[in-house]
């Protein structure tokens, strides 16, 4: 499991020790946009230790219907380590704002395990999760569906935010060679970032009969991508410091529009607040998810 996957890297340009940006105005901005020239969210520095690894404990339970006994679905990383989903059956607390399980101890692991990565996958209707996949029952197709009638859900590793509307392409015949007519959007109200589960919707309307279904055969490939169509799926920034800007409103998570600046003898080192890094578009599963439709 990992252990300080990514470090951060301290650049100095010069004899003085000053950190300089494109501009030449004595300061780095980090993770941050500047219209001036500074360097933008892209210029993140940061090391990765490639013989670490981000996936999830190997004990728990893989493809698992997130109701079963520890399974991956129901695990996320925070900066106490793996921790179980509250209100999961395993944790024996069905109150979902509970203080969470930890099951391994691992010191600022959300910070360390790199980007947010995807490597869980199921498939069933706003109502449940594991319907079509991997509890197997066969979906009926309809010539016009509700929304939500296939919704794929996606386990990030780590708590996720989301803006704009990404999208899953489902794939259709046997071996998923081919894309159905009708992408999926993100479904944000059946979706739980914080627990870096994200889901992707048919929208309402979709003729889903056998007829317009090639091998009656609907799911996803295990290496399949989802696609950010101008939104953003991001790391979530650290939420240990209070931050306020020059009129002393609190700056929210996310925001960009105020920053922590550091300042001595020899310039500036300004901390932009923003998004966090951009997580990983393509899927981890160890299998292809695949649901019958009748």
């Amino acid at each position: 499991m990992p252990f300080q996957k990514t470090f951060r890297i301290l650049l100095e340009d010069n004899a003085d020790a000053t950190v300089l940006d494109s501009t030449n105005d004595n300061f780095l901005a980090l993770n941050g946009t500047d219209s001036t020239g500074a360097l933008n969210a892209d210029s993140l520095v940061l090391g990765v230790d490639a013989s670490k690894s981000e996936a999830k404990p190997s004990f728990l339970s893989e493809a698992a219907d997130g109701s079963g006994d520890y399974a991956k679905e129901s695990v996320t990383a925070n900066n106490s380590g793996w921790i179980m989903k509250p209100g999961s059956p395993a944790t024996g607390n069905d109150n979902t704002a509970a203080q969470p399980e930890v099951l391994v101890c691992v010191r600022q692991l959300k910070d360390s395990i790199d980007v947010p990565t995807a490597p869980q996958l199921t498939i069933g209707n706003t109502s449940s999760k594991t319907t079509f996949f991997p509890d197997g029952d066969t979906f009926t197709g309809a010539a016009s569906s509700s929304l939500g009638d296939v919704t794929v859900y996606v386990y990030f590793n780590e708590p996720i935010n989301v803006t704009g509307t990404p999208q899953l392409q489902l794939k259709q015949a046997t071996a998923l060679g081919s894309n159905f007519g009708t992408i999926m959007d993100v479904n944000l109200s059946v979706s739980d970032l914080s627990n870096g589960v994200l889901a992707f919707s048919l929208p309402a309307g979709t003729d889903t009969r056998t007829s317009n279904v090639t091998n009656n055969t609907l799911g996803i490939n295990s290496d399949d991508a989802m696609s950010l169509n101008s939104g953003k799926i991001d790391k979530v920034t650290g939420d240990q410091i209070i931050l306020e800007d020059e009129t002393g409103s609190v700056a929210s998570d996310g925001s960009a529009d105020v920053g922590i600046k550091l300042e001595n003898e020899f310039g500036f080192l300004l901390e932009e607040a923003g998004g966090g890094m951009a997580a990983d578009l393509t899927l981890t599963l160890d299998s292809d998810a695949t649901m019958t439709v009748s």
